[in-house]
């Protein structure tokens, strides 16, 4: 701190002794024209010495001002900026998340609904083997009846062919004799029957 006030005061007398200098001088040196292109040049750097000088003790701090504004107004702005990056990221993740979440629902509903399918498939086949098996069952009861049916009018018509053979046959075959044999065990067969209680 010591040496830049140091600096400053040498600084000070320096553009002090240039500005005396030149008023002193300028007369002199201007009447010579030897020295006029020197003149000319010393003139033009002591002006722009004179120049610097007043921008900076005058316009140091408008300057400095003006730079501490446009730095805050970027400060300000890239303090935004990352307020909608932070909100964008924040976005950004909730989505993400909202992703995951549905992927895992949508892998939950995909399971329940291949459950659901196979449990209905199961009870499909079971439905079916009941009902085949209970067709079965019927078709065997029809082909039985069938069967029955088939065996009983078989032995009527049996029946009738025998007996209508018999009928043929018999009158030729039978005796008096048999004939009186079967009319005795007839009636024998009748007396033994029980009577019935009324």
């Amino acid at each position: 701190m010591k040496k830049h006030i140091i600096f400053k005061n040498r600084l000070r007398i320096f553009f002090a002794s240039l500005f005396l200098v030149h008023i002193m001088c300028s007369s002199a040196f201007a009447s010579d024209p030897s020295w006029r292109p020197i003149y000319d040049k010393v003139m033009l750097w002591i002006n722009f010495f004179i120049l610097v000088f007043i921008i900076v003790k005058y316009g140091k701090k408008p300057l400095i001002n003006f730079l501490q504004g446009q730095k805050d107004e970027v400060a300000d702005k890239i303090h935004r900026l990352q307020k909608q990056k932070n909100a964008l990221e924040a976005k950004i993740n909730k989505t993400h998340t909202m992703i995951e979440d549905s992927n895992v629902r949508f892998d939950q509903i995909k399971s329940r609904i291949m459950e659901d399918g196979e449990r209905a498939k199961q009870k499909i086949i079971e439905d079916a083997k009941a009902q085949s098996k209970n067709i079965i069952e019927v078709e065997k009861l029809k082909a039985t009846n069938q069967i029955a049916q088939a065996k009983d009018q078989f032995m009527s018509e049996l029946v009738d062919e025998a007996s209508a053979l018999a009928q043929k046959k018999l009158p030729s075959e039978i005796k008096d004799s048999d004939h009186n044999n079967l009319l005795n065990l007839f009636l024998s067969n009748i007396s033994q029957v029980p009577e019935s209680k009324v």
